[in-house]
């Protein structure tokens, strides 16, 4: 089996930087957007737009993942390839973990 092409290595490398460009301004949308709306609602404008950002880089990150896999068992390219998407795992882990815990304590 031969190594991974050089456009293979090129899509892996833009899939990363776009999936660190998206994971990034996830937090400055929220940081910079000021809150709308009244009552119980306000400010979930920043909070749609930080989940929205989040949602892009966890499909760049299955995308990422199922690029690294062409690589082979254990070069550190491939183990790079799962960071992506155990963030975004670990991301929904922590949000169902706050809902699961608001609920519970309510």
């Amino acid at each position: 089996m031969s190594g991974p092409s050089d456009g293979q290595r090129l899509l892996l490398t833009v899939l990363i930087a776009a999936w660190l460009i998206a994971f990034g301004y996830a937090f400055f949308t929220f940081a910079s957007t000021l809150p709308q709306g009244d009552g119980f609602v306000r400010g979930m404008n920043r909070v749609t737009g930080y989940l929205g950002w989040q949602g892009i880089a966890g499909m760049i990150s299955i995308a990422v993942f199922s690029v690294g896999r062409r690589w082979s068992k254990g070069t550190a390219v491939r183990r790079m390839s799962v960071v992506p998407i155990m963030v975004a795992i670990l991301h929904i882990a922590i949000i169902t973990g706050i809902i699961v815990w608001a609920r519970a304590s309510g």
